[in-house]
């Protein structure tokens, strides 16, 4: 099917309109979003129904299905590009019909209608960067696959595995432009806990990982990490590891 999109009015009543549906988002439907040609319009490229229909439920909270649902998720979406994986109207779309379910699933409503409100606008919706990348139950799925995608030496499914470990080490990458935004940045810090992960893990330790990343930040105030090769890049993350961080091995 081609990619849809709800249009602007649609999307924001539908976000005002949040404190009067939660007990839609519960157990309800927003199927008329799918009939109703006046509330989408449609994009110019094509969306794969079957990889959409192949979204893995969570098992419990320690089996979420998060690497198979990337894969997933970024086969389905076919040749998106990031300036239109920027549109909340893409993500709101999806969340609100065929991955309805999925998102139910993987970001349980809660029993409060307040707290209920405010989940949902995060988790449904996608207002900012931020949300995007990190809080939409979809759009997140298909940029970890994408940052993963561009990592050199590296499966998508290996990176992906790396980058989904620890969530305060993803959320560490993904917050910080420095990291995320570059590819050289973003690919040696990856192929190096790559490396930790295969040895002792030791970069995955929330003290360690913050300090490395503070450093290489810091020096990024006074280099162009993004003008540097990726050999440079490796060996300054080595440097940092060796001497600020005071590790022998990872």
């Amino acid at each position: 099917m081609k990619a849809r999109y709800l249009k602007r009015a649609t999307l924001e009543e539908l976000r005002d309109k949040v404190p009067e549906n939660v007990e839609v988002y519960r157990s309800g439907s927003f199927s008329h979003f799918e009939s109703d040609h006046s509330t989408f319009f449609e994009g110019r490229f094509d969306i794969n129904e079957a990889e959409l229909g192949a979204f893995r439920m969570p098992d419990s909270p320690s089996q979420l299905h998060e690497e198979d649902n990337c894969r997933t998720c970024y086969e389905a979406m076919g040749d998106l590009t990031p300036y239109e994986a920027r549109d909340e109207r893409l993500w709101v779309y999806l969340t609100h019909t065929r991955l309805l379910e999925y998102t139910r699933e993987r970001w349980p409503i809660p029993v409060n209608d307040e707290e209920a409100v405010t989940f949902i606008r995060t988790h449904f919706f996608a207002k900012d960067k931020r949300s995007i990348e990190r809080n939409n139950s979809v759009s997140r799925l298909w940029w970890m696959a994408f940052l993963c995608r561009r990592v050199p030496e590296l499966t998508m499914e290996e990176a992906l595995q790396i980058f989904l470990y620890r969530a305060d080490v993803r959320a560490n990458l993904v917050e910080r432009p420095t990291a995320s935004q570059s590819v050289v940045v973003f690919s040696a810090i990856i192929k190096k806990l790559h490396t930790s992960y295969l040895a002792e893990k030791k970069l995955f330790d929330r003290k360690f990982f913050r300090q490395l990343m503070v450093r290489i930040n810091s020096i990024g105030g006074i280099k162009l990490l993004y003008c540097m090769s990726e050999q440079q890049m490796t060996a300054l993350i080595d440097h940092v590891v060796a001497s600020d961080l005071g590790l022998a091995s990872v």
